[in-house]
Protein backbone atom coordinates (compact mmCIF):
# COMPACT_ATOMS: atom_id res chain seq x y z
CA UNK A 1 0.00 0.00 0.00
CA UNK A 2 1.27 2.88 -1.11
CA UNK A 3 2.14 6.47 1.17
CA UNK A 4 0.13 8.50 -0.68
CA UNK A 5 -3.37 6.35 -0.15
CA UNK A 6 -3.01 6.49 3.27
CA UNK A 7 -4.28 9.90 4.84
CA UNK A 8 -7.38 9.39 3.29
CA UNK A 9 -7.80 5.81 4.86
CA UNK A 10 -7.05 7.21 8.21
CA UNK A 11 -9.43 9.76 7.79
CA UNK A 12 -12.86 8.27 6.41
CA UNK A 13 -12.33 4.04 7.23
CA UNK A 14 -14.74 3.32 10.10
CA UNK A 15 -14.26 -0.45 9.41
CA UNK A 16 -12.27 -1.60 12.44
CA UNK A 17 -13.88 -3.81 14.51
CA UNK A 18 -14.05 -4.03 18.23
CA UNK A 19 -12.61 -6.10 20.36
CA UNK A 20 -14.42 -7.19 23.59
CA UNK A 21 -11.50 -8.86 25.21
CA UNK A 22 -9.42 -7.35 28.18
CA UNK A 23 -5.47 -8.18 28.13
CA UNK A 24 -3.26 -9.49 31.19
CA UNK A 25 0.30 -9.39 30.24
CA UNK A 26 3.48 -9.72 32.36
CA UNK A 27 6.84 -8.53 30.83
CA UNK A 28 10.24 -8.93 31.84
CA UNK A 29 13.64 -7.56 30.98
CA UNK A 30 17.00 -9.10 31.75
CA UNK A 31 20.75 -8.32 30.66
CA UNK A 32 21.55 -11.95 31.79
CA UNK A 33 21.27 -13.43 28.46
CA UNK A 34 24.24 -11.68 27.13
CA UNK A 35 26.54 -12.98 30.29
CA UNK A 36 26.40 -9.08 31.78
CA UNK A 37 24.61 -7.67 34.95
CA UNK A 38 25.54 -3.86 34.49
CA UNK A 39 23.56 -0.55 33.28
CA UNK A 40 20.00 -1.33 32.51
CA UNK A 41 20.23 -4.75 34.16
CA UNK A 42 16.04 -5.27 34.97
CA UNK A 43 12.48 -4.44 34.44
CA UNK A 44 9.63 -6.24 35.35
CA UNK A 45 6.26 -5.70 34.00
CA UNK A 46 2.62 -6.43 35.06
CA UNK A 47 -0.05 -4.87 32.90
CA UNK A 48 -3.98 -4.79 32.59
CA UNK A 49 -5.39 -4.10 29.40
CA UNK A 50 -9.64 -3.23 28.90
CA UNK A 51 -11.38 -4.38 26.48
CA UNK A 52 -12.96 -1.80 23.78
CA UNK A 53 -13.72 1.60 25.16
CA UNK A 54 -16.83 2.35 23.39
CA UNK A 55 -17.66 5.93 24.25
CA UNK A 56 -14.64 7.69 25.70
CA UNK A 57 -15.23 10.47 28.63
CA UNK A 58 -16.06 13.71 27.13
CA UNK A 59 -12.57 15.30 28.17
CA UNK A 60 -10.59 12.21 26.29
CA UNK A 61 -12.77 12.43 23.29
CA UNK A 62 -9.52 13.96 21.60
CA UNK A 63 -7.02 11.23 22.50
CA UNK A 64 -8.88 8.83 20.24
CA UNK A 65 -8.43 8.07 16.91
CA UNK A 66 -12.24 8.27 15.87
CA UNK A 67 -12.64 12.01 17.07
CA UNK A 68 -10.54 12.78 14.15
CA UNK A 69 -12.40 10.43 11.70
CA UNK A 70 -10.54 7.00 12.08
CA UNK A 71 -13.13 4.02 12.70
CA UNK A 72 -10.79 2.90 15.89
CA UNK A 73 -10.43 0.87 18.78
CA UNK A 74 -9.69 2.32 22.34
CA UNK A 75 -8.71 0.87 25.67
CA UNK A 76 -7.38 2.17 29.05
CA UNK A 77 -4.45 0.25 30.73
CA UNK A 78 -2.52 0.11 33.62
CA UNK A 79 0.93 -1.16 34.25
CA UNK A 80 3.04 -2.04 37.11
CA UNK A 81 6.69 -1.58 36.55
CA UNK A 82 10.37 -2.10 38.31
CA UNK A 83 13.18 -1.20 36.71
CA UNK A 84 16.74 -1.15 37.86
CA UNK A 85 20.20 0.53 36.51
CA UNK A 86 23.40 -0.47 38.35
CA UNK A 87 27.39 0.18 37.36
CA UNK A 88 29.35 -2.37 35.65
CA UNK A 89 31.26 -4.10 39.21
CA UNK A 90 28.33 -4.70 41.78
CA UNK A 91 30.26 -6.83 43.83
CA UNK A 92 32.57 -3.13 44.90
CA UNK A 93 31.61 -1.48 47.80
CA UNK A 94 32.80 1.60 47.06
CA UNK A 95 31.18 3.76 44.38
CA UNK A 96 32.89 3.78 41.02
CA UNK A 97 33.89 7.29 38.87
CA UNK A 98 32.70 6.95 35.57
CA UNK A 99 30.36 4.59 35.74
CA UNK A 100 26.52 4.20 35.68
CA UNK A 101 24.75 4.82 39.01
CA UNK A 102 22.43 2.68 41.08
CA UNK A 103 19.61 3.53 40.31
CA UNK A 104 15.95 1.88 40.96
CA UNK A 105 12.02 2.85 39.49
CA UNK A 106 9.32 1.21 40.73
CA UNK A 107 6.13 3.23 39.30
CA UNK A 108 2.92 3.05 37.33
CA UNK A 109 1.54 4.19 34.29
CA UNK A 110 -2.05 4.82 32.90
CA UNK A 111 -2.00 4.85 29.27
CA UNK A 112 -5.19 6.11 27.06
CA UNK A 113 -4.54 3.29 23.28
CA UNK A 114 -6.30 4.16 20.35
CA UNK A 115 -5.59 1.76 17.29
CA UNK A 116 -6.63 1.60 13.41
CA UNK A 117 -5.09 -0.70 10.50
CA UNK A 118 -2.99 2.16 9.65
CA UNK A 119 -1.93 4.15 12.86
CA UNK A 120 -1.69 3.02 16.36
CA UNK A 121 -1.19 5.70 18.92
CA UNK A 122 -0.80 5.62 22.91
CA UNK A 123 -1.06 8.75 25.34
CA UNK A 124 1.18 7.89 28.84
CA UNK A 125 1.07 9.15 32.56
CA UNK A 126 3.74 7.79 34.72
CA UNK A 127 4.40 8.54 38.02
CA UNK A 128 6.56 6.57 40.65
CA UNK A 129 9.19 6.30 43.46
CA UNK A 130 13.03 6.45 42.94
CA UNK A 131 15.58 5.47 45.72
CA UNK A 132 14.99 3.19 48.60
CA UNK A 133 11.58 3.83 47.78
CA UNK A 134 11.86 1.54 45.11
CA UNK A 135 13.13 -0.95 46.60
CA UNK A 136 15.37 -2.20 43.97
CA UNK A 137 18.26 -2.98 46.79
CA UNK A 138 15.61 -5.92 48.22
CA UNK A 139 14.76 -6.80 44.87
CA UNK A 140 18.38 -7.63 43.36
CA UNK A 141 19.85 -8.93 46.53
CA UNK A 142 16.63 -11.29 46.92
CA UNK A 143 17.14 -12.68 43.19
CA UNK A 144 20.55 -12.87 43.30
CA UNK A 145 20.69 -15.13 46.24
CA UNK A 146 18.35 -17.22 44.68
CA UNK A 147 19.88 -17.70 41.71
CA UNK A 148 23.82 -17.87 43.10
CA UNK A 149 24.74 -14.80 41.25
CA UNK A 150 27.26 -12.30 42.66
CA UNK A 151 26.33 -10.02 45.47
CA UNK A 152 24.74 -6.23 44.94
CA UNK A 153 26.93 -4.19 46.89
CA UNK A 154 27.00 -0.54 46.66
CA UNK A 155 23.28 0.13 46.90
CA UNK A 156 23.75 2.57 49.38
CA UNK A 157 24.87 5.26 46.62
CA UNK A 158 21.83 4.90 44.38
CA UNK A 159 19.81 7.95 43.75
CA UNK A 160 17.93 9.01 46.01
CA UNK A 161 14.60 9.10 47.31
CA UNK A 162 12.31 11.27 44.78
CA UNK A 163 8.88 11.40 43.13
CA UNK A 164 9.15 11.41 39.62
CA UNK A 165 6.99 10.93 36.51
CA UNK A 166 6.09 12.08 33.08
CA UNK A 167 3.66 12.10 30.48
CA UNK A 168 4.43 10.66 27.10
CA UNK A 169 2.47 10.36 23.48
CA UNK A 170 3.59 7.11 21.49
CA UNK A 171 2.89 6.99 17.47
CA UNK A 172 3.10 3.76 15.14
CA UNK A 173 2.28 4.73 11.12
CA UNK A 174 2.19 2.65 8.71
CA UNK A 175 4.08 3.73 5.37
CA UNK A 176 4.10 0.27 3.86
CA UNK A 177 2.08 -2.86 3.91
CA UNK A 178 2.17 -5.17 1.36
CA UNK A 179 1.70 -8.95 0.34
CA UNK A 180 4.15 -11.71 0.74
CA UNK A 181 4.00 -15.11 0.61
CA UNK A 182 1.74 -17.99 2.24
CA UNK A 183 -1.08 -15.99 3.72
CA UNK A 184 1.64 -13.33 5.23
CA UNK A 185 2.60 -9.56 5.02
CA UNK A 186 5.39 -7.39 5.43
CA UNK A 187 4.82 -3.72 6.85
CA UNK A 188 6.91 -0.65 7.37
CA UNK A 189 6.47 1.47 9.88
CA UNK A 190 6.84 4.95 11.56
CA UNK A 191 7.53 4.49 15.22
CA UNK A 192 7.78 8.14 16.92
CA UNK A 193 7.69 9.01 20.91
CA UNK A 194 7.81 12.17 22.99
CA UNK A 195 8.07 11.89 26.86
CA UNK A 196 8.02 15.28 28.89
CA UNK A 197 8.93 15.25 33.29
CA UNK A 198 11.42 14.88 35.97
CA UNK A 199 12.20 11.21 35.28
CA UNK A 200 13.24 11.57 31.84
CA UNK A 201 12.54 14.50 28.84
CA UNK A 202 12.81 12.94 25.16
CA UNK A 203 11.50 12.68 21.40
CA UNK A 204 12.44 10.13 19.29
CA UNK A 205 11.73 8.59 15.87
CA UNK A 206 12.67 5.34 13.93
CA UNK A 207 11.65 2.66 11.51
CA UNK A 208 10.19 -0.89 12.25
CA UNK A 209 9.96 -3.71 9.70
CA UNK A 210 7.39 -6.19 10.55
CA UNK A 211 6.83 -9.90 8.19
CA UNK A 212 3.74 -12.01 9.45
CA UNK A 213 0.01 -13.05 9.55
CA UNK A 214 -2.80 -10.09 10.30
CA UNK A 215 -0.14 -7.19 10.38
CA UNK A 216 -3.16 -4.60 10.67
CA UNK A 217 -4.72 -6.11 13.88
CA UNK A 218 -1.57 -5.98 15.88
CA UNK A 219 0.17 -2.87 14.55
CA UNK A 220 1.60 -0.87 17.55
CA UNK A 221 2.35 -4.11 20.06
CA UNK A 222 5.93 -4.26 19.04
CA UNK A 223 8.28 -1.31 19.73
CA UNK A 224 11.76 -0.42 19.29
CA UNK A 225 12.46 -0.17 23.30
CA UNK A 226 14.93 -1.57 25.33
CA UNK A 227 12.31 -1.56 28.20
CA UNK A 228 9.49 -3.41 27.97
CA UNK A 229 9.39 -3.87 24.35
CA UNK A 230 6.60 -5.21 23.77
CA UNK A 231 2.55 -4.11 25.19
CA UNK A 232 0.17 -7.14 24.49
CA UNK A 233 -2.04 -4.60 25.42
CA UNK A 234 -1.77 -2.86 21.56
CA UNK A 235 -3.51 -6.16 19.79
CA UNK A 236 -6.56 -4.88 18.60
CA UNK A 237 -9.30 -6.47 16.47
CA UNK A 238 -7.26 -9.83 16.06
CA UNK A 239 -8.02 -13.51 17.08
CA UNK A 240 -4.51 -15.17 16.13
CA UNK A 241 -1.02 -14.05 14.17
CA UNK A 242 2.38 -14.21 14.23
CA UNK A 243 5.38 -11.90 13.55
CA UNK A 244 8.87 -11.25 13.29
CA UNK A 245 9.43 -7.33 13.70
CA UNK A 246 13.03 -5.43 14.31
CA UNK A 247 13.52 -1.62 14.36
CA UNK A 248 16.01 0.95 14.86
CA UNK A 249 15.34 4.72 16.10
CA UNK A 250 17.27 7.66 17.31
CA UNK A 251 16.57 9.70 20.51
CA UNK A 252 17.42 12.99 21.86
CA UNK A 253 17.29 12.97 25.48
CA UNK A 254 17.43 16.28 27.40
CA UNK A 255 16.89 14.81 31.02
CA UNK A 256 17.76 10.91 32.77
CA UNK A 257 17.26 11.16 36.46
CA UNK A 258 19.03 7.82 36.16
CA UNK A 259 21.76 9.41 35.31
CA UNK A 260 21.71 13.00 36.96
CA UNK A 261 20.11 12.54 39.74
CA UNK A 262 21.28 13.25 43.45
CA UNK A 263 23.58 10.64 45.30
CA UNK A 264 23.95 11.94 48.93
CA UNK A 265 25.72 7.91 49.85
CA UNK A 266 28.50 8.89 47.47
CA UNK A 267 28.48 12.35 48.37
CA UNK A 268 29.24 11.55 52.16
CA UNK A 269 31.26 8.45 51.26
CA UNK A 270 33.27 11.01 49.29
CA UNK A 271 34.08 13.05 52.27
CA UNK A 272 34.53 11.18 54.60
CA UNK A 273 37.46 9.85 52.70
CA UNK A 274 38.85 13.30 51.66
CA UNK A 275 37.69 13.04 47.92
CA UNK A 276 35.85 15.28 45.91
CA UNK A 277 32.39 14.06 45.04
CA UNK A 278 31.92 15.64 41.93
CA UNK A 279 34.62 12.75 40.31
CA UNK A 280 31.90 10.12 40.95
CA UNK A 281 29.28 12.06 38.24
CA UNK A 282 28.51 11.51 35.07
CA UNK A 283 27.78 13.38 31.74
CA UNK A 284 23.96 12.56 30.23
CA UNK A 285 24.80 11.81 26.71
CA UNK A 286 21.70 13.42 24.76
CA UNK A 287 22.04 11.45 21.36
CA UNK A 288 21.63 8.15 21.75
CA UNK A 289 20.03 5.04 19.49
CA UNK A 290 17.84 1.66 19.91
CA UNK A 291 17.29 -1.49 18.24
CA UNK A 292 15.01 -4.49 18.51
CA UNK A 293 14.58 -7.54 16.73
CA UNK A 294 11.91 -10.27 18.08
CA UNK A 295 9.23 -12.80 17.46
CA UNK A 296 5.27 -12.78 18.61
CA UNK A 297 2.60 -15.27 18.39
CA UNK A 298 -0.80 -15.32 19.85
CA UNK A 299 -3.71 -17.20 19.43
CA UNK A 300 -7.66 -15.98 20.52
CA UNK A 301 -6.30 -17.13 24.36
CA UNK A 302 -2.91 -16.52 25.08
CA UNK A 303 0.28 -15.33 23.39
CA UNK A 304 4.24 -15.00 24.20
CA UNK A 305 7.10 -12.47 22.43
CA UNK A 306 10.66 -12.91 22.91
CA UNK A 307 12.77 -10.03 21.52
CA UNK A 308 16.73 -9.30 21.99
CA UNK A 309 17.23 -5.49 22.24
CA UNK A 310 20.55 -2.88 22.23
CA UNK A 311 21.06 0.56 22.55
CA UNK A 312 24.23 2.93 22.58
CA UNK A 313 25.45 4.01 26.00
CA UNK A 314 23.20 6.72 28.16
CA UNK A 315 26.17 8.99 29.63
CA UNK A 316 29.20 9.91 28.15
CA UNK A 317 31.85 8.24 30.29
CA UNK A 318 30.51 4.95 28.80
CA UNK A 319 33.68 1.90 28.36
CA UNK A 320 31.29 0.17 26.40
CA UNK A 321 29.46 1.17 23.06
CA UNK A 322 26.65 -1.36 23.28
CA UNK A 323 24.28 -2.25 25.52
CA UNK A 324 21.77 -5.33 25.40
CA UNK A 325 19.00 -7.31 26.83
CA UNK A 326 16.86 -9.74 26.15
CA UNK A 327 12.94 -9.53 26.87
CA UNK A 328 10.27 -11.75 27.30
CA UNK A 329 6.05 -11.41 27.80
CA UNK A 330 3.40 -13.71 28.06
CA UNK A 331 -0.44 -12.67 27.63
CA UNK A 332 -3.64 -13.73 28.34
CA UNK A 333 -7.24 -12.85 26.69
CA UNK A 334 -10.34 -13.27 28.43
Amino acid sequence: MKFTHLLPLLLLSTSAVASERSTVTFGLDNDGVFGVDQDYTNGIFLSYTSSAVNEPWLIFKPLSLSFWGAGSLDKWEFTLGHKMWTPSDIEDTTPRANDRPYAGYFHGELNYISLHPQQAQRFNLTLGAMGENSYADQAQKLVHSITGSDDPNGWEFQIDDEVVGSVGYLSHFNLMRNRSIANTDWEISNVSEANVGNFRSDVSTGLMFRWGTDLAGNMGAANISTENPFRAGMIGASNSAWFVFTGIEGRYRFNDITIEGDRSGVEEWALENGQDPSIYDVTLENVQASAVAGVAWYNEYVGVSLAATVKTPDYKEATESIYGTGAFSFWAFF
